[in-house]
């Protein structure tokens, strides 16, 4: 067993199930632009490890016994809630026949546990601190920019245009993910017979691995999951929700269906949030005759082949354009730069949440003339504050919280949601920015900028910003590093506030 890859497209998370699931011994190794770390396992469990600014435990204190093998517990607990948290580096793990007692060339002889820490108990509390996390800074963002008054304009929701249906694909890859055998079997012989290449799982944790597999391959690929599939946590019946937050973290997220017997309104709404293109019904009504069920499957097997796995890839995102040298820095230029390397040595001076709310919208306003901050919330983008002018006369920062953009439809905010990329270009002529412009005015401004603000892996709040009066978007590359930056301080603030720190233990 080997495993290597990196930490954006496979969450450090997954690794430690997997290697508990299949009670390996070996080290991981993990590479994070801060430094190196390791977690050393004895057969499935954590035994030992280290990471990049945590000194090792001195051997005389405490003394061998009770009292130090809890330090080390203790250590080695917080050691595993720093990893789980990175959102960008390499790892690697190795099986070795022995517990190893010096990777990376430290000696972890004297802080090896003799009953290591089944990574498995922490698996629900260390996704719960994640979630608690994610909301509470989505709640920081919030509480910083709060207003009196709670009504708010909603801008108006226009239906999706239904793009035409592109060519059938060339055979590509499709991932199908359901937990019924037969399911998995004559849908999967239906799409082969059509020339897709099939690659079939019946659970959550096998998709995540798939998916992690094929996105470190570069390999492009469609996910068709079922809703009703068990969660890996066992604590519902909607793993495919799971499966497609996952995939929305990918490097290159595939266009994903979801299908079930039923769907209700609610769903659909967070199934939008979640990057879903499309839903389709699947048979289950003549289940009591197996003839007639699998006649069924054979026919939903041809409809997805003909009809819906067409469009699906008919809406896998554009490849992003290579990057090129960028010419020397115009004064302007040099002005940002300097900018932005104050506000980020602030930020690492003191990674306090609300500091970053405010670096995040005084940043941004030296890029663009005018910019809404919005926190997501409750499958809509809430405003939190603003800048820059508005054909009312008022001030956009008090005008800001009355306004509220949905995400239950496609758009370039509920797209940026989702997958946690940046957007910039014309400006749509309908749907949410529309309404979001009717409201502050267009102002004559043609292109703008929708950069998602990402922490705990998911997005918590969006910048919009254009240029009103007909002027032009400045080139944003290094302001979305800036974004980039923030939501890592804010992963890196609720984790100073909730772990007890390491080097105490």
């Amino acid at each position: 067993m080997s495993l290597s890859g990196s930490v954006e497209d496979l969450p450090l998370l997954e690794i430690l199930q997997v290697v508990s699931f299949c009670q390996k011994t070996g080290q991981l190794t993990v590479r994070a632009p801060a430094g190196e770390a390791a977690v050393v396992f004895e057969r499935g469990r954590v035994v030992s490890g280290y990471v990049w600014d945590v000194p090792g435990l001195p051997r005389d204190q405490p003394p061998d016994g009770p009292a130090r093998e809890l330090v080390v517990r203790q250590r080695l607990t917080s050691i595993l809630e720093r990893l789980v948290r990175l959102r960008e580096g390499e790892f690697a793990f190795h099986l070795t026949e022995s517990v190893p007692e010096a990777p990376g060339g430290h000696d972890l002889s004297g802080e090896t546990l003799s009953a290591g820490i089944n990574p498995e108990e922490l698996m629900l509390d260390l996704a719960r601190q994640l979630d608690e996390d994610r909301r509470a800074a989505a709640a920081v963002l919030e509480a910083s920019f709060a207003a009196p008054g709670d009504d708010e304009i909603l801008l108006e929701e226009l239906p999706p245009e239904e793009p035409p249906a592109p060519a059938p694909p060339a055979g590509p890859v499709v991932l199908l993910l359901d937990d019924e055998p037969e399911i998995r079997r004559v849908v999967g012989e239906r799409l082969a017979a059509s020339g897709f290449q099939v690659s079939t799982v019946d659970s959550p944790a096998g998709a995540r691995r798939e998916m992690g597999r094929l996105s470190s391959a570069g390999t492009p690929f469609l996910l068709v999951a079922d809703l009703n599939v068990p969660s890996e946590s066992g604590s519902s019946f909607r793993g495919g929700l799971d499966v497609a937050r996952a995939a929305s973290g990918l490097r290159s997220p595939p266009p994903v269906l979801l299908m079930a017997e039923t769907f209700d309104d609610k769903f659909r709404a967070r199934a939008r949030r979640l990057g879903v293109s499309l839903l389709a019904f699947k048979p289950g009504l003549s289940k009591l005759d197996p003839l007639q069920y699998e006649a069924d499957l054979r026919a939903f097997g041809d409809k997805l082949a003909r009809d819906l796995l067409p469009r699906l890839e008919g809406r896998r995102p554009a490849p992003r354009a290579k990057a090129v040298p960028a010419p020397p820095a115009s004064p302007g230029e040099a002005a940002h730069e300097d900018l932005l390397r104050s506000a980020l040595e602030e930020m690492q001076r003191s990674p306090d949440p609300d500091l970053v709310a405010f670096l995040l919208l005084r940043t941004a306003r030296a890029f663009l003339p005018r910019v809404l901050l919005f926190v997501a919330k409750d499958e809509r983008l809430r405003g939190l504050s603003g800048f820059g002018p508005v054909d009312s006369g008022d001030s956009l920062d008090l005008l800001a919280r009355e306004i509220s953009v949905p995400l239950d439809v496609p758009s370039v905010f509920s797209e940026a949601v989702a997958t946690g990329r940046p957007w910039a270009g014309p400006l749509p002529a309908d749907g949410p920015v529309r309404g979001l412009l009717d409201r502050i005015g267009p102002m004559a401004a043609a292109t703008g900028v929708v950069l998602p603000v990402r922490a705990h892996r998911e997005t918590i709040a969006v910048l919009y910003g254009d240029a009103p009066e007909g002027g032009q978007v400045p080139p944003i590359g290094p302001l979305v590093d800036f974004v980039e930056q923030a939501g890592r301080a804010l992963d890196e603030a609720f984790l100073s506030r909730r772990a007890p720190a390491a080097s105490s233990c």
